[in-house]
């Protein structure tokens, strides 16, 4: 084995742990035709010509492998499809990572897969399987720090999700480009962001530890902005702020009786503050064992300080949308997080999926007269209109038919 398809094979690990296929494609493309650019890799590379492609240059491996490319950069743009691959794709990536490692080190690949599974001692087998751990430790490592943009803005309303999305297709198209071409820097440049990936969830988790204060009665580390404890249920005495993010702050909320209410809005229990994990309006808090609303005065006010703030919002929205194209973006963003997320995180991404380009197609006429003068102005209010009224519908039908 050539140490440049160890160094290859080390260096593919950062594409790899952002998408699964992308990378792949890239490199398989590279091999069949470009092979000039990548004759560093093994000594049979003159195998891979476009007149004798091997099993993973041939017609159909590429077009597979395209196909899954762009289903996959496509299905990471929704943030629903992106939160189901969150859960499944640290594993598909180390395989992908594996197979690619294996047919790049075996060009010559007449009975390849005999010959791997049959034949191949521990040792040959052992750069492979490191690989994959590799891919899977930075991936695994990937997700928790993007669980934390998920935490906080489950329905990327902000939209740092989706930029974070854009930047690792760049990521995985260029990477493998890099690594064939300046492999030592492609393997400072991935030590590089596995450290920011390291400290930045460190840092989070830290954060979020030093959030969390003593129960004056047993002792428990319970979130600062928590009502009462989860174990022992004694209240607390000044319960903190959250933010808009959903993290405790340090301050003391400025209205006890509101606090409850903003712990909902932003998916956290309004008794210990601990985050809901789904999406539905009946649940049940894993600490706690508070049942969301199942008092039907909770739901009637939750619902009715989301309706009063509906005025605000459609004013602060037509002062954006005076603003041609400019003011669209924040405009969309505020009344996002202000009316329709402490509504859309408790309804199922499946029915999500379909409320949100159901009014996407609405939407896309009425962007096209944003720009008008004056009239523009009434954009970013009618979308604001248009997508509580649709989710208010859904929220409360949802709430009645649970109920039953």
């Amino acid at each position: 084995m050539q140490i440049a398809t160890l160094i290859f094979g080390a260096g593919s690990i950062g594409p790899f742990a952002s998408r699964a296929f992308v990378p792949a494609f890239i490199t398989a493309m590279m091999m069949r035709f470009t092979p000039q650019y990548v004759s560093f890799i093994s000594d049979d590379m003159v195998a891979v010509a476009a007149d004798a492609p091997g099993w993973f240059t041939s017609d159909i491996c590429l077009l597979i492998l395209g196909l899954l490319s762009a289903l996959e950069i496509a299905a990471t743009k929704s943030p629903d499809i992106r939160a189901v691959f969150q859960e499944v794709d640290k594993y598909i990536k180390p395989i992908v990572a594996v197979i690619t490692y294996m047919g790049i080190a075996s060009i010559q690949d007449i009975g390849f897969v005999q010959e791997a599974t049959q034949q191949a001692g521990f040792a040959d087998s052992l750069p492979a399987l490191m690989i994959g751990l590799g891919v899977f430790w930075l991936g695994t490592l990937r997700s928790g720090v993007l669980g934390f943009f998920i935490d906080a803005d489950e329905d990327d309303d902000v939209g740092v999700q989706g930029l974070f999305s854009w930047a690792e297709d760049v990521w995985a198209l260029s990477g493998p480009i890099l690594l064939i071409l300046f492999p030592i820097v492609m393997l400072v440049l991935i030590g590089i962001v596995a450290g920011i990936l390291v400290l930045a969830r460190k840092r989070a988790e830290a954060k979020e530890e030093r959030s969390k204060i003593a129960c004056t009665n047993c002792g428990e580390m319970i979130y600062g902005s928590a009502v009462q404890c989860f174990a022992c249920k004694t209240p607390t005495a000044v319960p903190r702020s959250i933010s808009f993010m959903g993290r405790s702050l340090d301050d003391p909320t400025p209205d006890p009786q509101a606090h409850p209410y903003k712990l909902v809005e932003k998916k956290h229990c309004p008794v210990c503050a601990t985050r809901f994990e789904t999406r539905v309006i009946h649940q049940t808090c894993g600490a706690c064992g508070h049942e969301l609303f199942k008092d039907p005065e909770f739901a009637n006010v939750y619902l009715a300080r989301s309706d009063a703030r509906l005025p605000i919002v459609l004013v602060v929205s037509a002062l954006f949308s005076l603003t041609p194209v400019v003011g669209l973006i924040p405009g969309v963003i505020y009344y996002r997080m202000t009316l329709i997320s402490p509504l859309r995180k408790y309804i199922p991404r499946s029915r999500a999926f379909l409320l949100r380009w159901g009014v996407r197609i609405l939407f896309f006429f009425l962007i096209m007269f944003q720009w008008v003068p004056v009239a523009g102005g009434l954009v970013v209010p009618i979308m604001a209109l248009v997508n509580y009224t649709v989710y208010r519908s859904a929220f409360k039908a949802m709430l009645s038919l649970e109920a039953e």
